[in-house]
This record gives C-alpha cells, structure tokens and sequence, in this order.
C-alpha cells in the first residue's frame, strides 16, 4: 500500500522520460506494471460524474492553490530534487510544466454522479486498489539491489530535508487550508504523510 501511494506521486514525473539506459529505464519498469488505461478511465469517470472531485479541479485552478504551487517550489531543496532529476535525464520540468500549463500555475522553468463515486477519497481508494502493490514492491527491492542511478536517486529522497516541508506547512495560511479540505473529503492525509515519511525514513 505504501509503495503504490509513492508511485502514485511520483508518476506524473517520469510520463515523458527518454529512451536511453538509465534512471529513466528504472522508472519506465515500475510505469509498464501500472493499469494506465484504466487509471485514466477512473479519473475521467469521476470528474464527469462526481461534483466533489469537480470542486477539485475548480480548487486546483484557484488563487489559494496557485499560492500553494508557488510556495512550495520556491523551497531550495526542492529545486535540487528536480536539477537532480533533470541531470539524471529525468524531464521533471517538462512534466510539472505540462501541469502547470494545465491549470494556469506558474511555470517551473522557461520552456450527474455515477453509480459508483466516492469523492476524492472513492478516486484515491479505487486508484490505490487498481494498483499491483506486490509486484511494485518486488520491482523496487530488485531496482534497490541492482540499479546504482534508482538507489541513489532513493537515497537522496531520503537525506531531503523533510523539515522544510514542515516548516512550510506551519508557515503558510495556504497550505494548511489545503490540507484541512483534504481532510474534509475524507482523505486522511496524516495516515498519508506517515506513510511517506516511513517508506523514506523521514525523521
């Protein structure tokens, strides 16, 4: 379960990797095991059919969010995660830009409901279930012991300084209003947040 709410995060990065042998090619093998069809068939049935996952993207194109997408990628040590991506050959500007461009964000870097909805926690659950989380799990502790650029790339998420997150958090009226609406759809964000400082080793 813990693996497949990393890779959830962590997919809209590597959408647009390239073809040559290297960190890409690790993500590239963790994407070719995800439902990808049937991910984006669940999204888009849950934005045309449930009004609290269409709030959502209402939200996502709102000042606060927008505030929220500015604050967070002004952080030092998250532009390092990215320069580390981009060096490793990973188009992490690229693809965050796509989804800035996508909701009217500010860009990175110059370059009827259905019969079976659940808000925004139904998308996260029924997302989550879709997932193959033994053979992600099996797929990460193979890359772990045989890829050098997928090891080191885990371990540099582990030494990020998680306590500027936090600071942000505590900092930031924008921030905390997000999360306390995930909290009002359901969405248990500290089981979240658990779970990602847990999988990194965040202290």
């Amino acid at each position: 379960m813990k693996l497949a709410v990393i890779v959830i995060a962590l997919i809209a990065s590597v959408a647009c990797a390239p073809t040559q042998r290297a960190l890409t090619d690790d993500f590239d093998d963790f994407v070719a095991l995800l439902p990808v069809d049937d991910l984006v068939n669940l999204a888009l049935r849950y934005f045309l059919t449930d009004k609290e996952v269409q709030d959502a993207f209402l939200y996502l194109q709102g000042e606060e969010f927008a505030s929220v997408w500015d604050q967070f990628f002004a952080l030092n040590e998250v532009l390092d995660l990215l320069n580390y991506l981009e060096d490793a050959g990973v188009p992490a500007y690229d693809s965050l830009n796509a989804v800035a461009n996508f909701f009217g964000l500010t860009p990175l870097k110059p370059s009827v409901r259905s019969l079976r909805t659940g808000g925004l926690n139904g998308l996260l659950q029924e997302a989550l279930a879709l997932l193959p989380n033994e053979e992600l799990e099996a797929l990460f502790d193979e890359k772990m012991k045989t890829s050098p650029e997928f090891k080191e790339l885990f371990e540099k998420l582990q030494s990020f300084e998680y306590k500027k997150l936090v600071e942000l958090f505590e900092n930031s009226a924008e921030v905390q209003a997000l999360v306390q609406k995930l909290r009002d759809h359901g969405i248990d964000v500290d089981y979240i947040v658990e779970l990602v400082k847990a999988f990194f080793g965040w202290k």
